[in-house]
C-alpha cells in the first residue's frame, strides 16, 4: 500500500505526540502547514486504511501504521557539541523517518568517564534538541540502558564512529530481548574530532573547560 508523503508526516507526528503525551491535532497544526479541513480528511483516510485509530480524544498508530514508518534511535553524551556529532546525527536521520536521541545521564557519564560532564543532562538535552536532524530527545535510563530501547522499539539503532564499545553490547541485548532491530555503525570524515580530544586541547591551552 502506497502512502503519500503528507500521510507519512502525519503518522510520524502521531507517533511523536504519543511519545511526548501531547494532543494530536493541535500539535500537527504546530509542525505541519496544513488546513484543518484537509487534515481531517487525511485523518479519516488514515483510519480507513487502518493505519491509525482513535483512542479517547487522541489518535494512535495501529501495528500497520507503525510498520509504515521507520524509527531511528541513537544515544550519547553530547557534552561538547562538535562537527562529528552533527555528521552522525545527520546520517542517523537519513536512515529513517524519525530520529530519537537518548542523552546520557550525569551519573552514567561520571561512572563511565570518571569525571562529571561540563554541561549537565538538562543543558545537554536542550542543545541536542536544537539540532535540525533530531525529532525527539529523552534522558537515558539510570540503570538498564536497554530500558528506553524497549520503550521506543526502534527499527534501527545507529552507533557513532567513536562508540565502538557499545556495538557488541547492543547486539547481545537485541538478541537477548528477541527484538528485530538493525544496528548500524556509522563512519565519519573527521574521526579525529572527539569531545575528549577537544577537552584535552583546551586544557593544554590553560583554558577553563
Amino acid at each position: 500500500m502506497k502512502i503519500k508523503n503528507i500521510e507519512k508526516k502525519i503518522l510520524c507526528r502521531i507517533f511523536l505526540n504519543n511519545l511526548e503525551r501531547k494532543k494530536t491535532l493541535g500539535n500537527i497544526y504546530k509542525y505541519l502547514d496544513i488546513e484543518r479541513v484537509e487534515l481531517e480528511k487525511i485523518i479519516d483516510n488514515l483510519i480507513s486504511k487502518q493505519l491509525i485509530k482513535k483512542f479517547k480524544k487522541n489518535y494512535i498508530l495501529t501495528d500497520k501504521g507503525r510498520k509504515s514508518i521507520r524509527i531511528v534511535f541513537t544515544g550519547g553524551v553530547y557534552d561538547i557539541i562538535h562537527p562529528g556529532h552533527i555528521h552522525t546525527l545527520k546520517n542517523s536521520k537519513q536512515e529513517g523517518d524519525i530520529l530519537i536521541v537518548s542523552i546520557a545521564r550525569d551519573s552514567r557519564v561520571s561512572k563511565i568517564k570518571g569525571r562529571d560532564p561540563i554541561n549537565n543532562e538538562k543543558r545537554r538535552t536542550i542543545l541536542v534538541s536544537a539540532i535540525r536532524y533530531v525529532d525527539h530527545t529523552l534522558l537515558g535510563s539510570k540503570g538498564d540502558i536497554f530500558t528506553i530501547v524497549k520503550k521506543i522499539k526502534p527499527d534501527i539503532i545507529t552507533i557513532g564512529y567513536d562508540q565502538t564499545h557499545q556495538l557488541s553490547e547492543l547486539r547481545k541485548l537485541v538478541r537477548t530481548n528477541n527484538m528485530k532491530i538493525k544496528i548500524k555503525k556509522l563512519g565519519s570524515p573527521i574521526p579525529h574530532v572527539k569531545s575528549s580530544s577537544l577537552r584535552t586541547k583546551y586544557k593544554k591551552k590553560n583554558q577553563i573547560i
